[in-house]
């Protein structure tokens, strides 16, 4: 495997990994601890990646089980009202109450049926907090290295985080310069281009590209 198909993979997989709060897999039905509300920046993503890490990569759990942890810990984790609103760039505006929350929705489904089964390929990379500052708004950049583990060299990749309430969530994911948010706006801006103008193109594009994926959700 190529070092730039390993980076996409572990790109992948530690976006779900910094999204996800812990349900422990033995105990299903214990209630899901949250991250307390004076935790810093740092700390957000390194427990969580560990606890994440515990929850979702038990070889056993089947995708739906897998899918549908993921999806509760995914609300918690980011911020997708927030991000739905930028990646559609200047078409937000032209988007009716009733298109943003389908388009909200078709996102969540998207990143779950994306991103929850690469839990299954976890094989002891880990992340490693490197550096903490102040980004615009109020955010914070939390630049971390991922160590994978066949020796090559660590992937670094900044989280931005921004607080609602009184707890973190991630806004956007920075891989070598590459913004996550900007690049989903490009693409999405494009589609709805292609389609006139029309918030509704978007979504019948998404919702096809779901249907595609459903087979990432089933056992």
């Amino acid at each position: 495997m190529s070092r730039t198909m390993k980076t996409r993979r572990f790109i992948g997989f530690f976006l779900g990994v910094t999204l996800a709060f812990v349900l422990s897999p033995a105990a299903v039905s214990t209630p899901v601890p949250t991250a307390h509300a004076n935790q810093d920046a740092a700390s957000f993503i390194d427990t969580m990646a560990t606890r994440a890490i515990e929850a979702l990569t038990d070889p056993e759990l089947g995708n739906a089980v897998r899918a549908e942890r993921f999806r509760e810990l995914l609300k918690e984790g980011m911020d997708i009202p927030d991000i739905a609103r930028r990646v559609l760039g200047p078409y937000v505006r032209r988007a009716t109450d009733e298109e943003l929350v389908e388009f909200e929705g078709l996102l969540e489904e998207n990143i779950v049926r994306r991103y929850a089964i690469m839990f299954k390929d976890y094989s002891g990379e880990r992340i490693e907090v490197v550096e903490v500052r102040n980004g615009r708004r109020g955010s914070e950049i939390v630049t971390v290295e991922i160590h994978l583990t066949d020796g090559s060299p660590p992937v670094e990749v900044q989280w931005v985080v921004h607080k609602v309430g009184s707890m973190y969530k991630v806004i956007d994911i920075i891989v070598e310069n590459a913004s996550m948010v900007t690049t989903q706006k490009e693409e999405f801006v494009s589609v709805i281009r292609r389609g006139g103008g029309e918030i509704e193109s978007l979504l019948i594009e998404l919702r096809e590209r779901n249907e595609e994926m459903a087979e990432n959700i089933l056992n």
